[in-house]
């Protein structure tokens, strides 16, 4: 008890002398910044062991000034420590007082602010406003439909009402000269511009017939399972009882295509290499189908099918109408199209090794090792939906790799080694825009129709001329706009040629892919 008394007062009696002279009564050569930390922390003990509490008058009185300098051999220091202890012990009091305080007001930081009292889950509009707002993506106004109605084709009355159901309206140029040829029961050779609407210009003439009991049977050939799943999605929002259909593809689960040609389907949309193997296996006779389509012939020359078609050929043993459709012109597709029909009505829309007008074309020179910096910034400047052709799938990949590597979002590839089931989702997330860029092999090339594709980069200068109409073809379609890029260096000359002869026109050439958009 001695103890503890005699440590209070030494703390009090320290706390209370000048530093220098403390330095001085202790004979030690410690710093004297030591010795004011010292001083400093017996100051607040001895000040939280008193226990008086404030006076009115010293929590209420202005902190005074000294006019002089303050003398450190002054006997007056302590009166004036004593004073600082005072009002750091009230100022100490009123501060907790005043944390109290706030914490029973729930009020207390609305004093000198607007009123703040709405739902949680409404938001400031101050957060809402961006930093720096984009001007607005100027709108261009859909174009006008020019063709005729299709009330004036003289379809059947429940076909037009599943057209009108659909949203369509005029036919395009190609439609509304090839249903009436088609109608007439006439075979038909028609060429024209990649994305002209060929689709509904075989589809329609076919329902009719099935409506007017004219055919029971229609076959419709194609040369890749994704035109075939397209064909077959488009067939399906004109379906009702009396039409069934069933996709003939390879890559898919051969069981589950057999069990739906146990069902007799009316309409069977296949590819020539599992048509064959339908054939051959029994599953499958062509004698009474009375309407056959090859869509996308050129494509099926191209990709070696010309024998597969010889053989199927073979089967159409009974009366059928033959209408072809493609989107070039040569001497070997009409040599196929005499070998299916000894008289056809030839129908040529505008020049069908051209691409469409509404495309504009752009050839940008580049060494191979900036092409995937260049498409980066393309993407960057892309908003909305574009397509990235490669010659080979190895780099279709191996890019698409490298994008994902940079935290390129909203992207994904599609080729021939990716499964059927896996391609179809790809293509459904590209079409909802859950996919702003899609790369591709030249295989998906035409079996893509996907509406609002922007932009379409050729990151590979193709080695077919023809397959460039093809892949610039998936954008620009149905009247609107779009933009093919093309990059290219001097090795691409000779294929740059043949392109620009076949297309016969000179494409724009760009110093810088910062240029193009």
């Amino acid at each position: 008890m001695h103890d503890s008394v005699s440590h209070e007062n030494s703390a009090r009696y320290l706390s209370k002398i000048d530093c220098v002279t403390l330095k001085k009564k202790l004979k030690t050569s410690v710093p004297l910044s030591f010795i004011k930390k010292l001083k400093t922390k017996l100051f607040k003990k001895e000040s939280n062991s008193d226990s008086t509490p404030p006076s009115k008058t010293s929590n209420n009185q202005p902190k005074k000034q000294d006019s002089q300098p303050q003398q450190r051999s002054k006997p007056n220091q302590s009166s004036q420590n004593a004073h600082r202890s005072d009002r750091s012990k009230s100022g100490s009091n009123s501060r907790n007082q005043s944390r109290t305080n706030s914490r029973n007001n729930p009020n207390r930081n609305n004093q000198n602010r607007p009123n703040n009292n709405r739902p949680h889950n409404q938001r400031d509009n101050r957060s809402e406003r961006p930093s720096s707002p984009r001007p607005p993506k100027p709108q261009v106004a859909p174009p006008k439909p020019k063709g005729k109605l299709f009330s004036e084709l003289d379809l059947h009355p429940d076909l037009l009402k599943k057209i009108a159901k659909n949203k369509f309206t005029n036919a395009t140029e190609v439609q509304s000269r090839s249903i009436p040829a088609a109608l007439a029961g006439k075979n038909i050779f028609c060429s024209s511009e990649t994305g002209s609407g060929k689709t509904l210009s075989f589809l329609l003439p076919m329902i009719h017939k099935f409506y007017t009991n004219e055919i029971h049977q229609a076959l419709i050939i194609c040369p890749t399972r994704e035109i075939a799943i397209q064909i077959e999605k488009t067939l399906k929002s004109f379906e009702d009882e009396s039409l069934t259909s069933a996709l003939v593809i390879g890559g898919t689960n051969m069981a589950l295509q057999k069990k739906a040609l146990k069902e007799y389907p009316k309409i069977l949309v296949a590819t020539p290499g599992r048509l064959l193997d339908m054939l051959n296996s029994g599953l499958i006779w062509l004698n009474y189908t009375g309407y056959v389509v090859l869509d996308e012939a050129d494509r099926m020359l191209d990709m070696g099918f010309e024998e597969d078609l010889i053989k199927i050929h073979k089967e159409l043993s009974g009366d059928h109408q033959t209408v072809l459709f493609s989107a070039t012109l040569f001497p070997e597709i009409k040599k196929m199209a005499k070998r299916y029909a000894d008289s056809y009505e030839e129908i040529i829309i505008g020049n069908p090794t051209s691409v469409a007008g509404s495309v504009e074309h752009v050839l940008v020179e580049m060494p191979d090792n900036e092409k995937f910096f260049a498409l980066k910034y393309l993407i960057s400047r892309n908003p909305g939906k574009m397509m990235v052709f490669f010659n080979t799938i190895k780099d279709t990949s191996g890019i698409a790799t490298q994008l994902s590597r940079q935290r390129i979002r909203e992207m994904n590839c599609i080729h021939s080694k990716i499964d059927q089931p896996k391609r179809e989702k790809i293509i459904e997330d590209f079409r909802a825009e859950h996919i702003k860029v899609l790369l591709a092999s030249d295989i998906a090339a035409r079996g893509i129709d996907v509406p609002n594709v922007e932009l379409v980069i050729n990151y590979d200068v193709p080695n077919n001329s023809e397959e460039y109409i093809h892949r610039v073809g998936r954008t620009g379609r149905a009247g609107k706009t779009g933009i093919a890029i093309t990059f290219f260096s001097a090795k691409d000359k000779r294929k740059l040629e043949a392109i620009e002869k076949l297309i016969d026109a000179k494409i724009t050439r760009k110093k810088s892919y910062k240029d193009v958009i």
